[in-house]
């Protein structure tokens, strides 16, 4: 990863974690029981970072997910957080590998899929959740393109040829 790629995922991942934490800031009061799923999913996704070892990636994605349920169980019009906590943690773990070691395993894309299919009731529901509070959400997705962007060999203003 050059220079250019690398400020790019930096800024990506920055927004991702700026519109999580404002989402959740908007959202959640207590923010103490979530703490132990984050921190101890954190070591086992930073060891995954480290050695590559996809096994290492399944617990700390599932365990951040499980967190961030455990946040979302508070807010309104949410009715299954943990069935949205762990799909989110199983697209994550796809995601991830598909970002870091630039191929990934589908699996993990059939439970997170059901997961997240099943906890909301389509349509009116996700879109009423977005505009009542999910807002900080863009910022995610906005950060996410831009994470997914600076892998790509063309980066803004370069040429194809």
């Amino acid at each position: 990863m050059d220079k250019d790629q690398r400020s790019r995922f930096v800024a990506g991942v920055t927004l991702i974690g700026i519109g999580l934490l404002l989402f959740w800031l908007v959202r959640v009061e207590d923010l103490g029981q979530s703490l132990l799923f984050f921190v101890i999913g954190s070591l086992f996704l930073g060891a995954y970072l480290y050695s590559k070892n996809y096994g290492l990636l399944i617990p700390g994605c599932l365990l951040i997910g499980l967190g961030s349920a455990t946040l979302l169980r508070r807010m309104d019009g949410l009715d299954n957080p943990w069935q949205v906590g762990l799909g989110a943690g199983f697209v994550a773990i796809w995601l991830i590998a598909l970002i870091y070691e630039k191929q990934s395993h589908w699996w993990p894309l059939i439970p997170g899929g059901i997961l997240l299919v099943t906890a909301f009731s389509i349509g009116d529901d996700l879109m009423e959740f977005l505009f009542t509070g999910g807002w900080p959400l863009v910022l995610v997705i906005i950060g996410l393109i831009i994470v997914l962007g600076s892998f790509s060999k063309r980066g803004p203003g370069k040429d194809a040829a």
